[in-house]
């Protein structure tokens, strides 16, 4: 489980690169091998999550396999996050992730024109700042409904307890005079 949690984001990578290795020449369109880039996006940033989480974790216990290779042939200590072969497995599998992104843009700028691989990045990076801009939007108008639904409600409970006090009082008044009267009202 640890080894194959530990392999996802770089298998991620070269099976979406050799995908599009195999229809690079055969496709119309980029549209055709879009998923592809997809998953590249995606186990890139599942490598960079992995990392991420291992610099947060002082001390993991787990390793990985190009962790374990090179702990079994140069020694060291496992999982307090400083050790050579934490080191090395981090950067060996950042430069595979690397390596197969620059082949497949290599490979795209080839079969669609030099600026494509640019122009995905590129407008990648802006969809993904206006997708972020807008969820901030959303959450921010979001605590603006709750907040003027809090000050709503606040308000109705305001005014239901004016409206019970104003009752109790007629209904104080009503019960005094009658019992004054005695009875007649």
């Amino acid at each position: 489980m640890v080894v194959a949690e530990t392999l996802v984001g770089i298998q991620l990578v070269k099976s979406a690169v050799s995908g599009i290795k195999e229809v690079i020449h055969t496709c119309q369109d980029i549209h055709e091998i879009s998923h592809h880039i997809d998953n590249v996006f995606s186990g890139q940033e599942h490598i960079d999550k992995k990392i991420a989480a291992k610099k947060k974790r002082a001390k993991s216990g787990i390793a990985g396999k190009w962790q374990t290779f090179i702990g079994s042939k140069i020694g060291g200590e496992e999982g307090d996050g400083t050790s050579i072969q934490e080191i090395a497995a981090e950067i060996i599998e950042q430069k595979q992730a690397q390596k197969e992104i620059r082949n497949m843009s290599l490979m795209l700028n080839k079969r669609f024109g030099a600026d494509t691989w640019t122009t995905i990045i590129k407008t990648r990076q802006e969809r993904i700042k206006e997708r972020d801009e807008r969820l901030k939007r959303q959450a921010e108008e979001a605590k603006e409904i709750a907040w003027e639904n809090k000050k709503k409600w606040k308000k109705i409970g305001e005014e239901s307890g004016k409206f019970a006090i104003i009752v109790g009082v007629l209904l104080g008044m009503y019960f005094y005079i009658s019992y004054a009267c005695k009875g007649c009202i």
